[in-house]
């Protein structure tokens, strides 16, 4: 389905493309023709050159609008990452916020597929699935370009199959937030879940956790409220669940002295 739909957009942009060539070369012959009629070399050049910006000027702005990410999900488990997301709904961006995360940008081709494609490409990943197994902690996060296009996207994550996993939380966030969330080099949904670490151990740093997984910052805020924290819903959340660590290196961290050490 998938690969239908990429054919079907490669063709759709190949039309385009004649479209605007044809368009182009139209006005080129008109304006052409009646410059020429006027028997003036010098507009006729100036012509030429009038239309040849033009077709410049419609391929760049139309790459431009493409390019542009206006929308922005987050996915974080212990590989931290962002999908810009442009206004036709395409991935145009992918950014890791942790090793991992960067390693997975790598990995795995989400550019141009659409947002909710290319989040179910992303979690059956192989290099997601020892973490699907282990019923980790997935925070997905959606950021859109306006409060509409957030709920538009919200809904149809939420509406996937993967988003009806236990272990998979769904957010709404906004940019003010996302643009914290950066400056403190998180992607946004651990950054959430570092500010609820933060009211319990408020000595505790962005640089403490930026190795740490999701499962561990979830299970040192569990040790600090001396019991289990459900995650933080903000405007809506999917499920959630437990789920074992991956070992020695991804236990929870005790006390302080493991900070930084991930």
């Amino acid at each position: 389905m998938i690969l239908n739909n990429r054919i079907k957009d490669a063709f759709a942009a190949v039309h385009a493309e004649d479209n605007l060539k044809r368009d182009t070369k139209d006005f080129l012959s008109t304006r052409t023709a009646s410059t020429v009629k006027s028997g003036n070399p010098i507009r006729l050049k100036r012509a030429v050159a009038f239309a040849c910006l033009a077709l410049i000027l419609m391929i760049f702005g139309g790459w431009r609008f493409y390019m542009t990410p206006v929308s922005a999900i987050s996915v974080d488990v212990n590989p931290s990452l962002e999908l810009g997301v442009n206004r036709l709904d395409r991935v145009v961006a992918v950014d890791g916020y942790n090793d991992d995360g960067t390693d997975l940008a790598a990995f795995v081709d989400l550019l141009n597929l659409n947002y909710s494609d290319a989040l179910e490409v992303l979690l059956n990943s192989q290099a997601m699935q020892s973490y699907m197994a282990k019923n980790d902690p997935v925070s997905i996060t959606v950021i859109g370009s306006t409060k509409q296009k957030s709920e538009e996207m919200f809904a149809r994550i939420r509406s996937c199959g993967y988003a009806k996993s236990p272990n998979v939380e769904c957010h709404l966030g906004s940019h003010a937030e996302a643009a914290a969330a950066h400056e403190a080099g998180m992607s946004y949904g651990k950054y959430q879940v570092f500010l609820e670490l933060q009211v319990l151990d408020s000595e505790i740093t962005a640089h403490d956790i930026q190795n740490w997984t999701m499962r561990q910052i979830r299970d040192r805020i569990n040790e600090l409220s001396d019991g289990p924290n459900e995650p933080s819903s903000g405007n809506g959340f999917g499920g959630h669940g437990g789920g074992s660590g991956h070992g020695g290196n991804e236990s929870s961290p005790g006390g302080r002295q493991n900070r930084g050490n991930n």
